[in-house]
């Protein structure tokens, strides 16, 4: 009676024992790598520098491995001549990877240029490389980069023989120079006489500091999915501040160019990215919309 059960059981699993067996053989072999735990993978034993724990990971396993974080399986590629087969002769197929949570939040759903799609990122780079970083809107726009130096310059000049925050003078310089180029206007000056558009805000050099920090801290969320809908650490929750913080200030800021373009009897061929971005709004043929102008903004 036994050996008729055990003999039964045997000839019912044998088609699911030669389905598992066709199904695992049939899957290329992963890459090899450390073994993790259930659910967390090999989170618990990452190093916090990551290029040095990698680097003894490929000393042991081979310029490319893999490993799973969580519930995500991730491959690392360590020479340049797999990093070159991953970013250009297979871009297309490793370019849709998943954004960070926080990242997605920031861009508008990923509709920027570094964490979006590979069909939407070609449609933007088309803009971007045949209008803003044209050698003729570079050149257009150098006066306002030279105008910017110029003041960094003659301030600290008259600050001689006081102590200054360098740091701090370089980055406000960097940001003066980059708003000037997207909309028209350095942090507190106004160039085209339009107050609504002549400041961003106080506390902006911060809420830059803070969005670059939660789009490098680890979010758990990211490694489990199932638990992004708790977000544990509140990674999601501080950038949608910071993100409304933002959003504010490009409210501000577009708004105030679309009032200008309507009181303006002649139009301006000298084009910043804004208006370039507004113009192309416009177009009855594109697609683009507010939120990927403040993406793009980002």
């Amino acid at each position: 009676m036994d050996l008729t059960i055990i003999i039964t059981i045997f000839i019912i699993s044998i088609p699911t024992l030669l389905l598992v067996f066709y199904t695992s053989s049939s899957k290329p072999p992963l890459p090899p790598g450390p073994y993790g735990l259930p659910l967390v993978g090999y989170l618990p034993f990452l190093n916090p520098n990551l290029h040095q724990t990698f680097t003894k990971m490929s000393q042991k396993y081979g310029p490319i491995f893999s490993l799973r974080l969580g519930t995500k399986l991730h491959v690392v590629v360590n020479t340049i001549d797999l990093v070159k087969v991953v970013a250009r002769d297979l871009d297309q197929t490793f370019s849709n990877r998943d954004p960070p949570l926080t990242a997605l939040s920031i861009s508008y759903g990923g509709l920027d240029v570094g964490f979006s799609s590979h069909r939407h990122w070609r449609d933007m780079r088309k803009i971007l490389v045949s209008q803003v970083l044209s050698t003729a809107s570079l050149e257009a726009s150098r006066s306002l980069r030279t105008n910017e130096v110029r003041r960094t310059v003659s301030d600290v000049y008259g600050r001689v023989g006081t102590e200054i925050d360098i740091n701090k003078v370089a980055y406000d310089t960097e940001i003066n120079v980059v708003t000037s180029m997207l909309w028209g206007c350095s942090k507190g000056v106004n160039v085209d006489g339009d107050d609504s558009i002549s400041d961003v805000g106080d506390g902006f050099r911060e809420v830059m500091y803070r969005i670059m920090e939660l789009l490098a801290a680890p979010n758990i969320s990211d490694f489990i999915p199932m638990l992004s809908r708790f977000d544990l650490q509140g990674r999601l929750r501080e950038m949608q501040k910071q993100k409304e913080h933002m959003d504010r200030i490009f409210e501000n800021v577009i708004r105030g160019r679309i009032n200008a373009n309507s009181r303006k009897m002649v139009k301006d061929e000298r084009k910043d990215f804004l208006q370039i971005l507004l113009d192309e709004k416009d177009d009855p043929t594109s697609s683009i919309d507010i939120n990927q102008i403040k993406a793009l903004l980002v």
